[in-house]
């Protein structure tokens, strides 16, 4: 009975309170739809900083380096020819692309081989790093083959090599042309092969497109007298980026019984300055929450301060009928609390459509801001929502909470209100 009781009495209260914000419908429209546009602006900016946080780390990470790393604990940081991922006494690297491929979070995998040498044109020579990939598998993976300005990535069993932008630029070759890769070997014999220029790619890392050699896997492992099933490393694409750590613990519990030594490594380890970055744009997000709430605090306690001010009669009355100082503040408390929920709804139906529309069509900005380079990722400067009900969740009731404590102090004026003098319109 007790508990009807208090329930009926909470929406006595609401009821009440909706009452109160009728009798200055000017002043709570305006007050509300103040709180309503900082509800929505809380909504928009965060999610648009989630989207540019969530394209940070994809261009970080999509672009090259992928989101999770399979290597022989040995390889790194030497990266020594020798230290690969299967081979003799090892698991074979089909096996493995296999049951990585088999888990439901990941997305694409592909392995790598990696070695450095001379570049040698017509004219003249260049060190570089090579670098052996199969494209149909990397381009599941990664983005960089999208950068191929010139020609096409080399093909099966053409002896080609795909050249950085700025690398064939000094190499002073195009399309077409042919070049003399030398490298040292895994057996320590000196590799050195004729191959042809399939194409050029602008990467946009710099490093990368003034020294870099792609070529066809299998051409590259013959090049450093590796064997067919052994690689330097297995980069990983998983559906969501955050959930690389949980699906590296899963693959080393799942890989744990293939007889080799494996290291699985997720990109919050091997790029921990995009996890700083993301650290900072959670930051970003409760500063501008704090801010923004805090100017709908002022707003809310000016509303009450001058209900209060102008109700200091009814106050008076109330408290000389005998309605005790709790019954006061849940009044005024109540009407805040209202208002603050009538203020959510507005600000919903305002957010709620700028959202979606930037979900589904983002403004991309690139053609007036130009891309950029970030962390090792080219960046396109793209407004874009990243889909989250968190931050609505945290705006709502930042702002039902922020309306609620706002209107304590006005509600702790009314208690003090002298009734005799207030009686007596002094």
């Amino acid at each position: 009975m007790s508990r009807r009781r208090a329930m009926g009495d909470r929406g006595f209260w609401l009821r009440i309170g909706w009452r109160n914000l009728g009798r200055h419908r000017r002043r709570s429209v305006i007050t509300a739809l103040a709180l309503a546009w900082g509800f929505a602006a809380v909504v928009l900016f965060n999610g648009i900083l989630e989207g540019m946080g969530s394209d940070f780390i994809r261009s970080g990470t999509d672009l090259m380096a992928g989101q999770i790393r399979i290597q022989n604990p040995d390889y790194e940081p030497e990266q020594e020819l020798w230290d690969v991922v299967g081979g003799e006494g090892g698991v074979q690297v089909s096996e493995l692309l296999a049951q990585v491929r088999s888990d439901s979070d990941v997305i694409g995998a592909a392995p790598r081989v990696y070695g450095a040498g001379i570049i040698a044109s017509d004219s003249t020579s260049r060190g570089g790093v090579f670098m052996g990939i199969l494209p149909g598998e990397e381009a599941g993976v990664t983005h960089f083959l999208e950068g191929v300005v010139d020609g096409s990535p080399p093909a099966e069993g053409a002896y080609e090599v795909l050249l950085g932008q700025e690398l064939a630029r000094q190499l002073r070759i195009g399309v077409g042309e042919e070049v003399v890769l030398v490298a040292p070997a895994a057996d320590g014999s000196l590799g050195n092969e004729l191959f042809t220029v399939s194409g050029i790619v602008r990467t946009g890392i710099p490093e990368v497109d003034a020294a870099q050699a792609f070529l066809r896997l299998d051409d590259l492992q013959f090049l450093l007298a590796l064997g067919p099933q052994e690689v330097h490393e297995v980069v990983l694409a998983v559906n969501d980026p955050w959930a690389a750590p949980e699906v590296s613990r899963r693959l080393v519990a799942s890989l744990s019984g293939s007889g080799s030594q494996i290291q699985v490594t997720p990109w919050t380890e091997f790029r921990p300055e995009l996890v700083e970055f993301a650290g900072l744009i959670s930051g970003m997000n409760w500063v501008i929450l704090v801010v923004i709430f805090l100017m709908a605090a002022f707003g809310v306690a000016n509303t009450m301060l001058m209900g209060t001010f102008e109700r200091r009669r009814e106050f008076a009355v109330v408290k000389a009928l005998g309605m005790g100082p709790g019954r006061i503040v849940t009044m005024v408390v109540g009407e805040a609390l209202v208002l603050g929920l009538l203020s959510v709804v507005a600000g919903a139906l305002i957010s709620l459509p700028l959202v979606l529309w930037l979900i589904h069509y983002p403004l991309d900005l690139t053609p007036i801001a130009g891309e950029q380079m970030f962390m090792d990722g080219l960046f396109r400067f793209v407004l874009r929502v990243e889909h989250s009900w968190d931050i609505p969740i945290r705006a709502a009731v930042g702002l039902v909470l922020t309306a609620t404590a706002a209107s304590v102090y006005p509600a702790l004026r009314a208690v003090r209100v002298p009734a005799a003098e207030a009686l007596a319109g002094r």
